[in-house]
């Protein structure tokens, strides 16, 4: 029963990060993250942004997505 609990919770973590992310790109107008690069998108914040806990999740799901990422599968120009 645990591990079932678990598996549902591993499942629905990214769908919960990715609705948190979304909000918080519209709440603060940010800029489509697949355009910009990680140095970009962590200047943008550091400008935009004040709430630390906003700043933090923000920064992080952007960056996921950002241009020059290497964790994505395609990048920038490709």
């Amino acid at each position: 029963m645990k591990k079932m609990l678990l598996i549902v919770c591993l499942l629905a973590f990214p769908h919960i990060a990715f609705a948190q992310c979304a909000e918080l790109m519209k709440k603060y107008n940010a800029p489509n993250p697949a355009s910009k690069t990680m140095k970009q998108i962590t200047r943008w914040i550091s400008k935009k942004v004040n709430n630390p806990a906003d700043s933090q999740a923000l920064e992080s799901c952007m960056i996921a997505l950002a241009a020059d990422n290497p964790n994505k599968e395609q990048v920038a120009g490709k």
